[in-house]
C-alpha cells in the first residue's frame, strides 16, 4: 500500500498542484525551543517582569482536565492560551467542540462558528484527517502519517488530537500570514518560562493542540487541510527529537503534505527566485522564510527519491540527532555511506538541471556573462548554500575556480550545455590550495559554474553556518591571455636560473607551468618536466608575477637551454635563457 501512495502522489504532482495552494508561514518555528527545554516558570525568575502575570490573563486560570474522549459531547466549551504573535504574549480563546472524528476533536473559536467556520467545514476536516487525502482516497491524514512516522503524543490521554480553528493573531507581513502551528509548550504542565516570549509565563494547555487558522487562510480549502497534515508531522516529530533544528523539523513537515497529496508548489516557486539561501540556517526574520520552506522540502524530496524512500525519511523523523549530525546518522542507518557534504553537492546540481521525478523546477543563475575574458570576479557562500554563474557562448572557454577559505572542503562543477542537447557534469579538480580550471569543449553553448564550500565537519552554532565563505572565478579564452616573460641569471647563485613570466589578466583557478628544453646540433629535446611557477608579486590590477627557480647543472650551457611556458595545456610562450 505505501509503494501505491506514493506513486499516486507523484502522479499527483507530476501533472500539477492537486487543489488550491497557498504560500503559508508556520508558526511552529517562533514558538519551538530548538536549544532548551521549557521549564517551569519561577517567582526567582530575573527576567524584568516575569514575575507578574500579563494584566490581560487572570492569575487563576488553570488548563482543565477534560474527561476520556467518548464522554466528551459537542458543545462541550474551553478556553485556550494561545500566543499572539504580534506581542509573543498569551491571550485566551474561548472555543467549542464542534466535531469529533475517529482521531481527532475540532473545537472552533466562538467569534468564527457560522461566520468562516460552518458544520460543512468541520466534516470536511474530520474527513480529511480521519478518512481521505488527495494521496489516498481510503487514508485519512492521520493514518497515513503514522504509519509511516509512529503515533503522537497523548499529554491529555484522551487518544485524540485536538484541532483548534481560530482567527490567529498574525505578525504584520506583506503577502504572507501564519497559517497554523503546533505550541510545544503545550506538551509540557502548568506555568512554563520561554525565552521567546519576552520573559512572561507561559500557561500549557497541556492538550495534544494543532492551532489552524480561518482568516486569511480558507478553513473550508484544501489549503488548510495541508496545514493539519503539515502542524501534525511537528506533533509527531515532537515526540521523536524535541530539539531537532528548525530546516529539519520544516523540511519533514513539508514532506508530510507531499505524503498526502497535497501542493507544496508555492514554497518550492518562492526557492526557485531564491536558490541560493542556506539549507541549514533558518532566518531570524520568519518575513524572510518561505525560500527555506522550499529548499528544505527539497532536500527531503531528493533523499526519497535517491536515497532510499520515505523509510530513509521515517529515520531522519525519529532519529534523536539533531541537524546535519541527525540526518547523517539516520543515512549511515539506512546504509548510506556518502558525506552529507556530497550529497548536498549532488543536490545543488540536481536542482538547477531539475533532476526531480515529483516536481519541475526552473532555477536561473545569480549572474550570466556574455563577454570574455570576464576578469577576477568575486563571490560568496553561506555554508551549505548554492550559487549558480552562467556563461554564454562558452565553447572554448577556461573556467578557473579559487577559494581562499581555509579548512573548507572546496569543490566547484561545470555544468556544460551542448549543441548536441546532451548535458555534462564535471567536476573542477582543484589543487592543495583550492585551485583549478577547466576547458570546455567547443561544443558547449552555456555552462553553469556551481561553486561548493561547505565545510566537510559537521559542526554546531549560528557562526559556522552564517560566516560566508569567499571564492573567485574567472571565465576567458586561451587567446586572451598573452604573457611577457623573461629568463635572468640569479646575481649570488650564477648557476640558478630564475623564468619570470607576467600574464596580462589576474589568473583565477590556473597556474602557468614550464617545461625545458635542450637545443643541440639542431635536435630538441626534453630537459625538465613541465612545472608550475610559484606567485609572487601582486600589481595594484591585482595581476600576479610568475617564477620557476632551477638549477642549471655546470656541463648545460644557458644558450641550449630554451623554456615553454604553458596555461590550461597551450603554450603561451617561448625563449631562450640567452635571448
Amino acid at each position: 500500500m505505501k509503494n501505491i501512495t506514493v506513486l499516486f502522489i507523484l502522479m499527483l504532482l507530476l501533472l500539477g498542484s492537486p487543489g488550491q495552494s497557498s504560500a503559508f508561514r508556520c508558526g511552529t518555528p517562533q514558538l519551538a525551543d530548538t536549544n532548551m527545554p521549557f521549564r517551569p516558570f519561577s517567582a526567582t525568575d530575573a527576567d524584568p517582569g516575569a514575575n507578574t502575570m500579563p494584566p490581560h490573563l487572570p492569575s487563576n486560570l488553570t488548563a482543565p482536565a477534560l474527561p476520556a474522549a467518548p464522554a466528551l459531547p459537542i458543545g462541550t466549551e474551553r478556553t485556550f492560551f494561545v500566543p499572539d504573535f504580534r506581542s509573543l504574549q498569551q491571550y485566551t480563546v474561548s472555543a467549542a467542540l464542534r466535531g469529533i472524528g475517529n482521531f481527532c476533536y475540532i473545537f472552533v473559536e466562538e467569534a468564527e462558528w457560522n461566520t468562516r467556520v460552518t458544520p460543512e467545514t468541520v466534516a470536511s476536516i474530520v474527513r480529511a484527517f480521519d478518512v481521505a487525502t488527495p494521496a489516498n482516497p481510503q487514508q485519512g491524514i492521520y493514518p497515513t502519517l503514522t504509519g509511516f512516522f509512529g503515533v503522537p503524543p497523548d499529554i491529555d490521554e484522551n487518544g485524540r488530537i485536538i484541532l483548534l480553528l481560530l482567527n490567529i493573531r498574525d505578525a504584520n507581513h506583506a503577502n504572507q500570514y501564519t497559517a497554523g502551528f503546533f505550541n510545544p509548550v503545550d506538551q509540557s504542565r502548568g506555568v512554563l518560562r520561554a525565552p521567546g516570549f519576552r520573559g512572561f509565563p507561559i500557561r500549557s494547555n497541556e492538550a495534544d493542540i494543532l492551532y489552524i487558522d480561518t482568516q486569511p487562510l480558507n478553513p473550508n480549502s484544501e489549503v488548510a487541510h495541508n496545514v493539519i497534515a503539515h502542524e501534525f508531522l511537528h506533533l509527531i516529530h515532537w515526540r521523536h527529537d524535541p530539539h531537532e533544528a528548525t530546516w529539519v523539523d520544516e523540511g519533514c513537515a513539508g514532506y508530510a503534505s507531499f505524503l498526502c497529496g497535497y501542493s507544496v508548489l508555492e514554497h518550492v516557486d518562492a526557492f526557485e527566485k531564491t536558490p541560493s539561501v542556506s539549507l541549514i540556517a533558518w532566518p531570524e526574520t520568519d518575513a524572510d522564510a518561505l525560500p527555506h520552506y522550499g529548499a528544505a522540502f527539497l532536500w527531503m524530496l531528493y533523499l526519497h527519491e535517491q536515497h532510499g524512500g520515505t523509510e530513509t525519511l521515517t529515520e531522519i523523523v525519529r532519529n534523536r540527532g539533531t541537524s546535519l549530525t541527525g540526518v547523517a546518522d539516520a543515512l549511515a542507518l539506512r546504509g548510506i555511506t556518502q558525506k552529507v557534504s556530497d550529497i548536498f553537492i549532488q543536490w545543488k546540481l540536481a536542482n538547477y538541471l531539475s533532476d526531480y521525478h515529483a516536481v519541475r523546477l526552473s532555477l536561473s543563475p545569480r549572474r550570466w556573462h556574455t563577454s570574455y575574458p570576464s576578469g577576477a570576479q568575486e563571490g560568496k557562500l553561506s555554508n551549505f548554500s548554492a550559487d549558480y554563474i552562467g556563461f554564454e557562448d562558452a565553447g572554448g572557454l577556461t573556467l578557473g575556480f579559487s577559494s581562499n577559505s581555509g579548512g573548507t572542503g572546496s569543490t566547484a562543477h561545470a555544468i556544460e550545455f551542448h549543441n548536441t542537447g546532451d548535458i555534462h557534469v564535471r567536476e573542477i579538480k582543484l589543487s592543495a590550495g583550492n585551485s583549478g580550471s577547466v576547458v570546455l569543449p567547443n561544443s558547449v553553448t552555456e555552462a553553469l559554474l556551481v561553486p561548493s564550500l561547505q565545510t566537510e565537519t559537521i559542526k554546531t552554532g549560528r557562526d559556522w553556518v552564517t560566516q560566508p565563505l569567499h571564492y573567485q572565478y574567472s571565465a576567458a579564452r586561451g587567446a586572451h591571455i598573452t604573457f611577457i616573460t623573461a629568463a635572468l641569471p640569479n646575481p649570488v647563485h650564477p648557476r640558478y636560473w630564475d623564468i619570470l613570466a607576467q600574464p596580462s589578466e589576474s589568473l583565477v583557478g590556473s597556474t602557468p607551468t614550464v617545461t625545458l628544453m635542450l637545443f643541440d646540433s639542431k635536435v630538441e629535446r626534453p630537459y625538465r618536466e613541465a612545472q608550475a611557477m610559484s606567485r609572487i608579486i601582486q600589481d595594484v590590477q591585482g595581476i600576479h608575477l610568475y617564477r620557476l627557480s632551477f638549477l642549471l647543472e655546470p656541463e648545460i650551457a644557458p644558450e641550449s637551454v630554451i623554456y615553454q611556458i604553458s596555461l590550461d595545456s597551450r603554450i603561451v610562450d617561448t625563449g631562450s635563457l640567452t635571448e
